[in-house]
C-alpha cells in the first residue's frame, strides 16, 4: 500500500472509531475496555504527528470549527466527567439514554466534514495514479454502511418521539401544548435536519441505498405533514417498512464493510512490517 493511501486509511481508521460511537445509543451492554479503544483513537487523531493531526494542523483555519467540535466530543462523550457515557466499577459503560440527540450531533456533524478530508486523499492518491485497489472498493461500502447504520438509529428515535407527539396530542384533543411543542422543536426537527444532512452529504449512487434513505425521509414529510401518507398507511406500518428496508441493507453492507476494511488492514501492517524488515 503506497504512502498516501496508508496515510489516509489511517483517518479512515479515526473515521470508524467515529461512526462507532454511534453504538451507544443502542439498548445493550458496553464494554469499558472499547471505550477506552475509541477514546484512545480518536484522542490520537489529534495529534500532530498522525495523519488526521497534521492535515488539520496545515488547515487550521479551514477547519477550525472541526477541531474546536472534535475536542468537544471527547470532552462531552468520552470525557471522565461526561453525564453521557460513564464507566461503572463493573467495566461497563452507562448510557444516559436521554441524550441521543448529543451523541447524533457530535458524530453527523463531525463525520461529513472527516469524511470531506478522507474524499479529499481518494482523489488525490487517484490523480496521481496511486490510487490501490483495496482504498478503492472499501470507500463506496464505507460510505454506503455508515449513512444506512446512522438513518436506522435516528429514525427509530424519530419513531419514538413522534408516536410521543401523537399520543400528546390526542390527550389535548389535538390542540398543541407546550409538551407537543418541546417535542417538535427539540426533538422531531433536529433528527429530521440530521437525516437530511446524511441523505444530502451522501456518495452513494445505487439505487437500492438511496431508495432506503428516501423512504425514510418520505415517512419524515408525512409526519410533518408535508406529503400525503402512501396508500393511506397508518404510520406504524409506514416506519416498519421505512426501517426494515434500511435494516435489511444492514445486514449486507455490515459484513461486506468489515470484510473489506479487514483487507485494507492486513495489506497496510504487512506493508509496515516489510518496511521494518528493510531498515
Amino acid at each position: 500500500m503506497k504512502n498516501i493511501n496508508q496515510y489516509n486509511f489511517d483517518i479512515i481508521h479515526v473515521a470508524t472509531h467515529l461512526r462507532d460511537t454511534l453504538d451507544y445509543v443502542l439498548p445493550r451492554d458496553h464494554d469499558a475496555k472499547i471505550f477506552e479503544q475509541r477514546k484512545a483513537v480518536l484522542t490520537k487523531g489529534l495529534e500532530v504527528e498522525t495523519p488526521l493531526g497534521k492535515f488539520l494542523d496545515a488547515n487550521k483555519d479551514k477547519f477550525e470549527d472541526f477541531i474546536k467540535k472534535y475536542k468537544e466530543m471527547l470532552e462531552e462523550l468520552y470525557g471522565d466527567n461526561s453525564t453521557v457515557l460513564m464507566k461503572t466499577a463493573d467495566g461497563k459503560i452507562r448510557v444516559d439514554h436521554s441524550q441521543h440527540l448529543k451523541i447524533y450531533d457530535f458524530v453527523i456533524n463531525l463525520m461529513e466534514p472527516l469524511r470531506d478530508v478522507i474524499y479529499f486523499h481518494v482523489n488525490l492518491a487517484r490523480n496521481q495514479h496511486e490510487q490501490e485497489d483495496s482504498i478503492e472498493k472499501l470507500m463506496p461500502v464505507d460510505d454506503r454502511h455508515y449513512r444506512l447504520f446512522a438513518f436506522l438509529l435516528i429514525m427509530q428515535d424519530f419513531q419514538k418521539s413522534f408516536f410521543e407527539f401523537q399520543k400528546v396530542m390526542g390527550e389535548s384533543q389535538g390542540k398543541p401544548t407546550p409538551q407537543s411543542n418541546f417535542i417538535v422543536q427539540n426533538e422531531l426537527s433536529k433528527y429530521a435536519e440530521l437525516l437530511r444532512k446524511i441523505r444530502q452529504h451522501n456518495h452513494c449512487t445505487d439505487n437500492e441505498t438511496l431508495d432506503a434513505l428516501d423512504k425514510c425521509l418520505q415517512v419524515v414529510e408525512m409526519s410533518e405533514g408535508r406529503r400525503d401518507r402512501r396508500d393511506n398507511k397508518m404510520f406504524p406500518d409506514l416506519f416498519k417498512e421505512a426501517l426494515d428496508g434500511v435494516n435489511s441493507l444492514i445486514q449486507k453492507s455490515g459484513p461486506a464493510w468489515q470484510e473489506l476494511f479487514n483487507k485494507a488492514l492486513q495489506e497496510m501492517l504487512a506493508d509496515i512490517r516489510k518496511a521494518q524488515g528493510q531498515a
